[in-house]
């Protein structure tokens, strides 16, 4: 649904009829989208706990600028304007899922930690590698992108 407003507000949010209305900047839009609250199942609560853990591994704030900038060179690609990285931890928590279903045996989202995936030396720890590995779309310039998490 499209909705065209005469005189843009930027800051109109919040929930109004079953619809979460707000505004996105990097696409300059504002965004709606209906109201869905999660039924509690086995697979959300699994998924809570996984983004929970995701949250834990608290990247360095280098690799962070590492990720930012891959996000923008993978948002300026015109083969990419479908499919667009909203910030840094948008590419991170893809990184990892892609990490997850590159070895779904192996590797655990809800219990893996730092200390395990410097010692198994994963692809991950930095956007380079993780690029190298197929993790994630090759950008422009990826080769300098070598700040560890």
């Amino acid at each position: 649904m499209r909705a065209y407003f005469k005189n843009m507000l930027l800051c109109y949010q919040g929930k109004c009829d079953g619809l979460v209305y707000y505004f996105n900047r990097s696409l300059n839009r504002v965004i709606v989208r209906p109201l869905v609250k999660p039924r509690p199942t086995e697979n959300s609560r699994r998924f809570g706990r996984i983004s929970a853990n995701l949250k834990n591994l608290e990247p360095s704030a280098s690799f962070r600028s590492d990720l930012r900038v891959y996000v923008d060179i993978f948002n300026s690609r015109v083969a990419n304007q479908d499919v667009v990285l909203q910030n840094w931890y948008n590419a991170f928590t893809r990184l990892r899922w892609n990490l997850a279903k590159s070895d779904p045996g192996y590797i655990d989202l809800e219990t893996i930690t730092r200390a395990q995936i410097e010692a198994n030396d994963l692809p991950c720890r930095t956007v380079k590698r993780a690029v190298e590995a197929g993790l994630l779309a090759p950008v422009n310039g990826y080769e300098l992108l070598t700040q560890e998490m």
